[in-house]
């Protein structure tokens, strides 16, 4: 994991300072390559401080989050925050840690 050295670094250094790095991964089964590469470097994130979570939708109706794949980005000028927080916090509560959803 070399090439990730620089944000294993940040993601200590943050933690060092109390802040805290936390993501809800939102997928179905089965898994791809890819995905199981993802999971491979979770670990070292995971080790170094990063909350990753996982939400497993397989089989089951979407919750209410926004669906789809990013394309590209772009700058709101007016964004619906307590919308977007009300993503995160419904992710946050449906998801496990990565390393029990890992673990099973």
């Amino acid at each position: 994991m070399k090439s990730t050295a620089w944000w294993l670094t940040r993601v200590r250094n943050y933690r060092a300072t109390g802040r805290r790095i936390a993501q809800v991964h939102v997928l179905t089964r089965p898994l791809s390559d890819y995905l199981r590469y993802e999971f491979a470097a979770y670990a070292y994130n995971v080790e170094a401080g990063e909350d990753i979570r996982i939400l497993d939708l397989t089989g089951k109706e979407n919750p209410g989050l926004p669906d789809g794949t990013q394309i590209g980005r772009e700058l709101l000028e007016s964004p619906d925050i307590d919308q977007f927080r009300h993503w995160r916090d419904l992710a946050m509560s449906l998801s496990v840690p990565f390393t029990e959803y890992n673990a099973g």
